[in-house]
């Protein structure tokens, strides 16, 4: 790669150093991404037009971003995640006239058996902290510490904020009729 002189030397290495995906490059990563960030952002938004506009947000921000010349793909699609997160708290921000959490559940479970089983309307009534941790936790199989930088917080606080997550979630399926199997018990 051979720079011109005009570059100053800074962005020279800079520029050594970074680039843009090439086209087929991207159409694999976009083929193995682009589900499971979509499921994701339907998850937390709980609309599938919005989802899509940040879906489409998301990708054109990483595509502009000047990333390392040899970020792996793993990393890559953490940086994608976190772009997607802070697209979704810059909507909400925006949008934001009574806090969500405030709110009361749309759907609450009650005794039809179809929507006590309904596991998204139980998702849906923790707020969109809640959500984010659990899918990037529990479906994405993030560690911690990629959480911590996809939802913008320190790795330490990322433990207890995803326990307090499923036990309001567990309370919530224990509220509408799903109680934990006993544990095997075994034979002496």
């Amino acid at each position: 790669m051979e720079l011109s002189r005009s570059v100053p030397l800074s962005d020279r290495s800079t520029a050594a150093l970074t680039r843009v995906m090439d086209e087929d490059e991207f159409r694999v990563f976009y083929e193995r991404t682009a589900k499971p960030l979509r499921a994701y952002l339907v998850r937390v938004l709980q609309d599938i037009s919005k989802a899509d506009d940040i879906l489409q947000e998301a990708y054109l921000r990483l595509l502009q971003a000047k990333t390392p010349y040899n970020m792996e793909d793993r990393h890559r699609k953490n940086y994608l995640f976190r772009i997607a997160t802070n697209l979704v708290r810059d909507d909400a921000a925006r949008h934001r006239t009574v806090p969500l959490d405030d709110l009361p559940c749309p759907q609450a479970p009650d005794n039809d058996v179809a929507k006590r089983a309904d596991l998204g309307g139980m998702l849906a009534a923790l707020n969109r902290r809640q959500r984010e941790l659990l899918w990037l936790a529990y479906v994405e199989r993030f560690r911690h510490d990629e959480i911590a930088a996809i939802v913008g917080s320190k790795p330490a606080s990322v433990r207890p904020m995803l326990a307090r997550a499923r036990e309001k979630l567990a309370e919530m399926l224990k509220r509408g009729g799903f109680e934990p199997k006993p544990a095997p018990q075994e034979e002496s």
